[in-house]
């Protein structure tokens, strides 16, 4: 066989094999694509419902109130699928954007959802079941198509119809070769291709500390002084919880695996505060301090149950808690009363768990001492 047959041989196979990298290609780029898309939508059936079961719950910080509004911003911020929340009360509509003004249109105070491009042609809707708001309802916008896994999944098969590319054109440089005898061509040097995927830095959130992803700790006395006041215009109760852990920690990550796991129990990230390097503080309006107790008993029994290694002793994890019960009470006040009960809990060998109840003749010296000085 001549130099002629090989290389027409050759070409033949490596015809084949671009082929094959071509039908390859868009046949991988098309399943990851159906099966991305089957994925997001049972990704937006859990985000919706996840995010109706947040505007139920958090209806206990008053229903629109500034607490309120940044739990379901915060809820929608965070979901991967999710676009614009509209809900319904008594006294109108309440529009939530990721972006302002991107899929909101308002006529009068009526809010309409705008269409487009990957997106439903009836958003998700349910009824709200909030004390107070009749015919209470949520609507949400959602997004089929997750732009960032469309652009990678184009950009890989671009990548395999590219390579196919390369070997034709070498193929073809390399018969150009053997036809003329009296030309050498060499194949054009090409820098290869990498896949350099940078990591995106993290999203810097003005209102969470990266290391638990939680509230700052400065910020915990501003923020238990202001519900402190809306507590006391509505005559509501208030419980301030302390805890910290006393076992070491030899994974770096568990300070956010216990801090995870406080956000899923009492369901207020943005009411839930680093305290030191091993503790935590959570604020909860509408409840007392025996109500309080009993939500604190049952966050020790399960933490001790999800990190056994952590907390094989029930003084491994120390909590102390106060409430306004009543009293017009600072944010400062309330801190110290709450901080004195852990150390009384870390000190106890009998009980990881400490209330401070409210003497009200003591608190009264309190206040006459601190406005006569």
């Amino acid at each position: 066989m001549g130099v002629s047959g090989k290389t027409s041989l050759v070409s033949s196979v490596i015809a084949a094999v671009c082929i094959f990298l071509y039908i390859a290609a868009i046949a991988l780029g098309a399943v990851r694509i159906i099966s991305g898309i089957g994925d997001r939508r049972v990704l937006i059936e859990e985000e919706c419902s996840d995010l109706t079961d947040r505007a139920n719950s958090a209806a206990i910080l008053g229903f629109m109130s500034q607490g309120y509004q940044e739990s379901i911003s915060d809820a929608l911020n965070s979901s991967k699928t999710l676009l614009g929340i509209i809900i319904s009360g008594s006294s109108g509509e309440y529009g939530f954007e990721r972006q302002p003004g991107s899929v909101i249109t308002w006529i009068g105070n009526s809010g309409r959802f705008k269409t487009g491009f990957g997106l439903p042609s009836e958003p998700y809707h349910r009824n709200l079941r909030i004390d107070g708001q009749r015919n209470a309802t949520i609507r949400i916008l959602y997004s089929y198509v997750d732009y960032d896994f469309f652009i990678i999944t184009l950009k890989n098969t671009l990548l395999f119809i590219l390579a196919g590319l390369a070997i034709a054109v070498l193929t073809l440089l390399i018969e150009l070769a053997a036809k003329n005898r009296t030309s050498y061509y060499r194949a054009p040097s090409t820098a290869p291709w990498t896949d350099e995927t940078e990591k995106e830095p993290p999203v810097a959130q003005g209102l969470y500390s990266p290391r638990g992803n939680v509230g700052w700790e400065s910020y915990t006395h501003d923020r238990l002084e202001a519900e402190l006041h809306r507590c006391a215009s509505s005559e509501q109760d208030l419980s301030f919880i302390v805890m910290e852990y006393t076992a070491e920690e030899p994974d770096p990550a568990f300070y956010k695996a216990f801090a995870d796991e406080a956000v899923s129990f009492f369901n207020l990230r943005d009411l839930i505060f680093e305290k030191g390097g091993q503790g935590l503080a959570v604020i909860i309006p509408g409840i007392d301090v025996d109500l309080g107790f009993a939500r604190s008993e049952e966050f020790h029994s399960r933490i001790s149950k999800k990190f056994p290694q952590y907390f094989a002793n029930r003084e491994d994890l120390c909590i102390g808690l106060s409430s306004r019960a009543g009293r017009l009470i600072e944010a400062k006040r309330i801190m110290f009363e709450a901080s004195q009960a852990l150390n009384k809990a870390m000190e106890s060998k009998s009980s990881p768990i400490v209330a401070f109840k409210s003497d009200p003749e003591k608190y009264r010296e309190f206040i006459s001492k601190n406005h006569g000085q």
